[in-house]
């Protein structure tokens, strides 16, 4: 059977507080500097180093220096991200197809990209 997770978000007077996976969170605007689109961005750039991190150690592949530059540009009339551009720099003695072959895993194994590439069903029940 296909993993679940579940997220439980409440507005309370702390601002937006929730639990996932047994673990406590506050998103309160007036105290952090981010906002869910930026945690979206967040969230592609680290899912797709810790695919490439998982990758290259498997591989034995030795990089180092592992940078990437998650760019959005917002669409001018809709609510939403029309592209979405990743930069990835790293270090390391890696043929060019090696290369190229630690991008491509990058891409295709990062669950957060692919949902967004793939979109899913999402359904909102009154509860």
């Amino acid at each position: 059977m296909a993993e679940e997770k579940m997220a439980l978000i409440e507005l309370t007077d702390e601002g937006f507080t929730g639990k996932m996976e047994g673990k406590d969170f506050v998103l309160n605007l007036s105290n952090t500097t981010f906002n869910a689109t930026d945690l979206m961005l967040i969230s592609i750039g680290y899912c797709f180093g810790i695919t490439v991190d998982a990758y290259a150690k498997h591989k034995g592949l030795n990089i180092s220096n592992l940078k990437i530059n998650v760019k959005g540009k917002k669409h001018e009339t809709e609510n939403r991200y029309e592209k979405i551009d990743i930069e990835v720099s790293f270090d390391g003695d890696l043929t060019p197809e090696q290369r190229e072959r630690v991008i491509v895993i990058g891409k295709r194994g990062c669950t957060v990209s692919n949902s967004m590439l793939k979109a899913p069903e999402i359904n909102v029940i009154l509860l």
